[in-house]
C-alpha cells in the first residue's frame, strides 16, 4: 500500500510539474530585442500578443487532440497558413499548439518530404498537390525555432534536418552559377520564381543548423543561396522605387510557365499581394543579421514611400511616382510605382491594407527611429480581420516589437 500511495502521488504531483518544465520555454515571450535596426516604439508586446489571441481566437481550429490546423477565410487549409501558425506559435512559446500544427504538417507530406499546399479540411496523407516553399520556409524556421525553445525535443532537431535537406534538393536550381529559389518543389525554377518568397535571413540560420551539425557542405550551399537571392532579387528591383514583380525569372524579367501569375489580385508584373511581403523577409534579414544588401534594398524601399505621388522623370528618362507617405499607401502598384487603380474593381488599389502598411513599416526599421516610429504608428492604427492580413498583423508585429529573433544569436 505504502508503494503505491507514492507512486500515485508522483503521477499526481510530480509528473505534471515534470511536463509544465519540460513545455516552458528557453525564451519566453516578450523577447523585446533586435539585432540590427531601430525596433519600434510604436508597437508594443502586449499589442502583439494581444494580435496572436485574436488571431488564434479566429483562425486556428482543432481536429482532435493532437492536431490543429489554421484555416484561411473560406475554412481551407494552405500549407501557407500552417507555416505562418508555426512560427507564431514557436515564438510566442506556446508547445501545445506548436505541436498540433506540427502534427497537422508532418501528416500531409508529398514525395518530397514537404507538406502539399492544400487541405479541404482535416484529412491527412499525401494528396498530391505539391508543395508551396514560403510555407516550407516558415515551418523550418519554427522548427528550429522549436529546437531552441524546447531543446529536450530532439525530434525538432530530426525534423529540421529532414525538412532543410528536402528543401535544399528540391526547391532551388543553379540558373548560370546563381541559385535561384523555385516557388514549389513541383513548380517553377530558371524561368519562374517569386521574389516574395526568398528568405535570406532564413538561408543564413539553415546554414547555421548545418554548421551546428557538423554539414558543411550544406552550410556553404545555404550561404551561397543567401548571397545569390539578392542578385535575382536586385534584377527584378526598379532602380527607383525599389518594388519588384510579383513573378519573375532568374534574370529579372517577365516569367515563363508560371501559371500562378495572377494570384494575388494582380498579374505577375505588378506588385500586388503576393509582391507586398518581400519588404518583412529582406527587412527580417537585416535585422538579424544586418547585412548590407538588405539594408540597401529596405532602404530604397522608404525612399519610393517618402516620394510624392506625382510623376517623378530621371535623367535617364525614367519616369516613376512615389506613395506619397505611409499615410497614403494602397494595396496595388505598378513596378514603377504608379497605383495599380480600376475604379470598377474595389479589391485592390483602393484600400490602406496590413500587408502592405505593416510591411512597409518593417523595411523602415533599417532607416531610423524616427521613420520608424511614423511607419509604426501607421502600421498599428491598421486593423486586420481577414486570415491574411491577421497573419501577416501577427508576423509583423512579433518582428517589430523584437520578438521574431534569431535563434542563432541567442544567449
Amino acid at each position: 500500500m505504502k508503494k503505491n500511495s507514492l507512486l500515485v502521488f508522483f503521477c499526481i504531483v510530480i509528473a505534471p510539474y515534470v511536463w509544465s518544465q519540460t513545455s516552458k520555454p528557453q525564451y519566453p515571450f516578450p523577447q523585446n530585442s533586435i539585432e540590427h535596426g531601430y525596433i519600434s516604439e510604436h508597437i508594443t508586446h502586449k499589442e502583439a500578443y494581444a494580435a496572436y489571441e485574436k488571431w488564434k481566437q479566429n483562425f486556428v481550429k482543432d481536429c482532435d487532440e493532437n492536431e490543429a490546423r489554421v484555416i484561411n477565410d473560406d475554412a481551407i487549409t494552405v500549407s501557407e497558413g500552417i507555416g505562418y501558425g508555426l512560427a507564431i506559435t514557436a515564438y510566442a512559446g506556446d508547445k501545445a499548439l506548436f505541436d498540433k500544427l506540427l502534427h497537422y504538417y508532418m501528416a500531409r507530406l508529398n514525395k518530397h518530404g514537404l507538406m502539399n499546399w492544400i487541405y479541404t479540411a482535416c484529412e491527412s496523407g499525401d494528396n498530391e498537390k505539391n508543395g508551396a516553399t514560403d510555407a516550407d520556409l516558415d515551418a523550418i524556421i519554427a522548427i528550429i525555432v522549436a529546437s531552441k525553445q524546447w531543446p529536450h525535443e530532439k525530434k525538432y532537431i530530426s525534423y529540421a534536418h529532414a525538412l532543410v535537406d528536402s528543401l535544399q534538393k528540391h526547391n532551388f536550381v543553379i540558373c548560370n552559377n546563381v541559385i535561384v529559389q523555385k516557388p514549389g518543389d513541383d513548380f517553377g525554377g530558371c524561368s519562374c520564381t517569386n521574389p516574395s518568397y526568398f528568405a535570406p535571413g532564413y538561408y543564413r540560420v539553415y546554414a547555421a543548423f548545418k554548421k551546428e551539425h557538423n554539414n558543411n557542405d550544406a552550410a556553404e550551399f545555404w550561404m551561397k543561396a543567401a548571397h545569390d537571392s539578392y542578385i535575382t532579387l536586385f534584377k527584378n528591383t526598379h532602380p527607383y522605387t525599389g518594388l519588384v514583380y510579383a513573378w519573375t525569372n532568374s534574370e529579372g524579367g517577365d516569367p515563363e510557365n508560371c501559371y500562378y501569375e495572377v494570384s494575388g489580385s494582380g498579374v505577375y508584373n505588378s506588385y500586388q499581394y503576393d509582391a507586398c511581403r518581400t519588404p518583412w523577409r529582406i527587412a527580417n534579414d537585416y535585422i538579424w543579421w544586418g547585412t548590407a544588401e538588405a539594408k540597401t534594398w529596405t532602404q530604397n524601399i522608404v525612399k519610393f514611400i517618402e516620394a510624392p505621388i506625382y510623376a517623378h522623370k530621371e535623367n535617364d528618362g525614367t519616369v516613376w511616382y512615389g506613395a506619397g507617405g505611409i499615410q497614403n499607401v494602397v494595396d496595388n502598384y505598378w513596378h514603377n510605382g504608379l497605383r495599380r487603380y480600376n475604379p470598377e474593381e474595389p479589391t485592390y488599389g483602393h484600400r490602406h491594407t496590413v500587408p502592405f502598411v505593416g510591411s512597409f513599416a518593417l523595411a523602415a526599421m533599417s532607416s531610423s527611429q524616427e521613420i520608424t516610429n511614423n511607419y509604426m504608428k501607421e502600421f498599428a492604427a491598421v486593423p486586420a480581420e481577414r486570415y491574411y492580413e491577421s497573419c501577416l498583423q501577427v508576423l509583423y508585429m512579433f518582428l517589430a516589437s523584437g520578438n521574431f529573433w534569431n535563434p542563432y544569436a541567442q544567449k
